[in-house]
């Protein structure tokens, strides 16, 4: 009977501190994750990084910048994307990262001058754009039929996937071996 009694006051004691470990602990993670401490993370998607940080920096978070990607549809600078999403709850001072438009693709215009219509459109494939507008004018300098300059020209750098003025040349104006009157003659078929 003794053994029993001694069983169950071991078993007891052990119940006990049990109970009180499992208290002391539940106590200890309330001190220590504190959900008072928890705030709403805001949603800065499509602000620029400073206004966002601005914004994280008044709800007691930080924000990070994780990368940066071309994309057409946000402006340079503007925010893309947030980790973690807004609404969720969060604890203060945790960082939220972003990711942040490096705004459109940008490409160099290739140099145009010289070559056929075929061969410029090819070569502005190539390099991400597209042909646009073909204007034709005379010129003693390129043979006709190939490109004499771009618009905008070369070497300036546009959003991937813009189009390209070329002017295309007409050859030498026709009839004439003096400039002025090359001229002359090209102002007397336009006001004709």
């Amino acid at each position: 009977m003794k053994k029993i009694l001694g069983f169950l006051k071991a078993v007891l004691v052990l119940i006990i501190l049990f109970i009180i470990g499992f208290l002391s602990f539940n106590l200890f993670m309330k001190i220590i994750v504190d959900h008072k401490q928890e705030e709403k993370t805001p949603n800065v998607v499509g602000m620029s990084f400073e206004t966002a940080r601005q914004v994280c920096k008044k709800n007691n978070l930080y924000l990070e910048e994780i990368k940066r990607i071309n994309i057409d549809d946000f402006p340079q600078g503007q925010i893309i994307s947030q980790e973690p999403n807004p609404g969720i709850m969060t604890k203060r001072f945790r960082t939220v990262k972003v990711v942040v438009s490096d705004g459109p693709e940008m490409v160099s215009i290739p140099y145009l001058a010289n070559l056929s219509v075929t061969q410029a459109k090819l070569t502005l494939e190539n390099a991400g754009l597209k042909l646009g507008v073909k204007n034709y004018r005379y010129s003693d300098e390129v043979q006709k039929d190939l490109v004499v300059k771009s618009s905008p020209l070369a070497e300036e750098r546009v959003p991937r996937g813009s189009s390209v003025d070329v002017i295309i040349s007409l050859g030498q104006i026709q009839g004439s071996n003096n400039k002025y009157d090359k001229y002359k003659d090209l102002l007397d078929d336009l006001n004709q």
